[in-house]
């Protein structure tokens, strides 16, 4: 039987296609163990913003260089160390 080699896909639809008809414990032999971290101290909640709102987030973190969640997160924490 020959040992089928995972290809180099060019897009993430080829490989979503692949792996759709195949089986990834046809290819055990070419993977290698690795280490991850997990941190289970976050959790995602998602929050509804109106589209002008997150509009204007968007380009106030972009000239901040942040990213949007960040600056969004920072805002609430600091906004709750006010209150409390």
């Amino acid at each position: 039987m020959t040992k089928l080699k995972i290809p180099d896909f060019k897009t993430l639809e080829e490989a979503a296609d692949y792996w759709d008809t195949h089986s990834f414990a046809d290819h055990l032999e070419e993977t290698e163990p690795v280490e991850i971290e997990v941190s289970l101290d976050k959790r995602r909640i998602f929050l509804e913003i109106d589209t002008d709102i997150s509009e204007k987030l968007k380009k106030i973190a972009q000239k901040k260089g942040q990213s949007y969640d960040k600056l969004i997160n920072s805002w609430i924490r600091e906004k709750i160390v006010q209150e409390s």
